[in-house]
């Protein structure tokens, strides 16, 4: 995924645009979109009252970056027991020669084992770069520092993001994972991003679904940023675009145990006429004007067109109400999982909303849950016992950076 280097608003003098008011313009008919292992099988826990709880695992990209703003993401996922089934951070990238860049860790792996988070850091392709896919030897060099990575620090999964990629790549990424898949420990969860076959930029031909449904253990549908940073004002995740992406990949070949939808909780603001965007955390937006959006019936997502010193400007946003009804479309067609990218830029109505969502009315949303199982890394940490993973059958039937599935740099290639 990639991640979003776009500075979001904290600015007095930027945020105050956002305080300036609703108008009562109709929901604008945004432009067409330019930019538009081993352990390969679905991740289950052992508990079945977790999974009686929930129907969907969840996947939380973590930020952290973000908990020095208001409020504190951990704790959060603490207000909500056993919702979150592995903790996703920022933590690595792959060089041009296939060594691994180290970021740092921050207090996240702590406060993780604190709850019972297991862990699955992201590995991102550095600069969007794919040198060292281009040959057996920089990918074999990828692969052993990878694992030695996942070894050293006992991680239960990975994510592989590499984005920014070309169709020439579509050989050498599945090469590239497929001997991933054979090096990683047995046990280990494989999961990969992916761009949506319906974006529409090209870049979505650098994964050959089917193969690669063969060799990870979950695949995430980067459903988000149809519009974004490089195209006109629109809906982030417009619901019809993300109900295609989801039918493609099935019948593209991923099973649908395997696959789970990404789910964005932030949001653009555009000068209106252009293409230039800032993006915007879910809970800044919420902290200065929650509550007094415009709600699209069509893309299923709010928005907002507003004026501030005599400049039109046009707001767009995932918010908690778009993430529920795309949860809901995530259990109607069976999928394994959901995605948030990501963890740090939410509110807590928001994770009351999700909660209810994923759990049903059947189990208000805070109220306790069998936690997921605990990698030996927390067992070295915190002496807690660790309770073995279990990966289920596949069922056959289901900026540091931003998330950009639709990057208009490295993505967009505009439709005439």
């Amino acid at each position: 995924m990639n991640m979003h280097r776009t500075p979001w608003l904290l600015a007095a003098g930027v945020a105050s645009l956002w305080l300036a008011g609703c108008g009562a313009t109709p929901a604008p008919q945004p432009k067409a979109n330019v930019n538009s292992s081993k352990s390969n099988k679905a991740p289950k826990t052992t508990t079945k009252t977790a999974d009686k709880a929930k129907s969907l695992k969840v996947i939380a990209f973590y930020d952290q970056t973000m908990s020095a703003v208001p409020p504190d993401p951990f704790s959060l996922v603490k207000a909500h027991p056993g919702l979150v089934d592995y903790l996703s951070p920022f933590w690595y990238e792959v060089s041009s020669t296939g060594s691994i860049i180290a970021k740092p860790e921050g207090n996240a792996p702590t406060l993780a084992a604190q709850d019972h988070l297991p862990l699955m850091p992201l590995f991102n392709n550095a600069g969007a770069g794919d040198v060292f896919l281009k040959s057996a030897a920089t990918r074999a060099v990828a692969i052993r520092n990878i694992v030695s990575t996942v070894t050293a620090h006992h991680y239960p999964a990975i994510n592989i993001d590499f984005q920014g990629l070309k169709s020439s790549d579509r050989t050498d990424l599945t090469a590239f994972m497929d001997s991933l898949s054979k090096a990683m420990p047995k046990s280990d969860i494989i999961s990969m991003s992916v761009v949506p076959l319906t974006s529409g930029n090209g870049q979505s031909s650098a994964y050959d679904y089917t193969a690669l449904d063969k060799v990870v253990g979950a695949m995430v549908l980067m459903a988000y940023d149809f519009h974004g940073d490089g195209t006109p004002p629109g809906p982030v995740s417009p619901y019809a675009w993300v109900q295609k992406s989801i039918t493609t990949a099935l019948h593209a070949g991923i099973q649908p145990s395997k696959l789970y939808l990404g789910i964005a909780n932030y949001g653009y603001l555009w000068t209106n006429g252009s293409t230039k965007a800032t993006t915007i955390p879910l809970k800044v937006m919420h902290q200065h004007k929650y509550g007094v959006y415009k709600w699209s019936p069509t893309y299923k997502e709010a928005y907002d067109i507003y004026t501030s010193g005599g400049v039109s400007h046009v707001l767009w946003f995932v918010s908690d109400r778009a993430a529920v009804d795309r949860i809901d479309l995530a259990k109607k067609d069976h999928l394994g999982g959901v995605a948030f990218w990501r963890i740090g830029y939410e509110d807590a109505k928001w994770w009351n909303a999700v909660s209810g969502a994923l759990k049903g009315s059947s189990s208000p949303s805070g109220t306790a849950a069998s936690r997921s199982p605990v990698s030996p890394q927390y067992v070295k940490r915190t002496g807690k016992k660790a309770r073995k993973t279990v990966i289920a059958p596949a069922k056959k039937a289901v900026k540091t950076t931003t998330h950009k599935a639709n990057n208009a740099k490295n993505q967009a290639t505009k439709k005439k």
